[in-house]
């Protein structure tokens, strides 16, 4: 069972609502019992993340937000390439002191083609 974020502060906040009489029906502050409760939310939260670290550090990785997708050589000091940034493509033209970025529009659909078939027969 997988809880959510809500429902743990919801749990927090009960167990936080339930501190003062639980401390007075067994004779021990309410701050003995905070401090108890604080020190093992913190030792949960150390366990936590030492097992997170663990597993390498291919479970925090991100999807890239820049991705080269073509580059073409249009001179031997410029350039042509095609970037997709967060899922939109740009053309960068790029040289010796000059960047331009142009969006690119989104490809036009092709006619249909018509297809010729050959009669059989006299």
């Amino acid at each position: 069972m997988t809880l959510t974020v809500r429902h743990k502060l919801f749990a927090i906040a009960g167990l936080t609502a339930l501190l003062p009489a639980v401390a007075a029906l067994q004779g021990a502050s309410a701050a003995t019992i905070a401090r108890a409760l604080l020190a093992l939310a913190a030792l949960g939260g150390l366990v936590w993340w030492v097992l997170r670290a663990r597993q390498g550090p291919g479970a925090f990785k991100l999807a890239p937000r820049l991705k080269v997708v073509s580059r073409v050589g249009l001179s031997p000091r410029s350039g042509l390439t095609l970037v997709e940034v967060d899922g939109r493509p740009w053309l960068v033209v790029h040289g010796d002191g000059f960047v331009r970025l142009r969006p690119t529009r989104q490809p036009r659909p092709v006619a249909p083609t018509l297809k010729l078939v050959a009669k059989e027969g006299p």
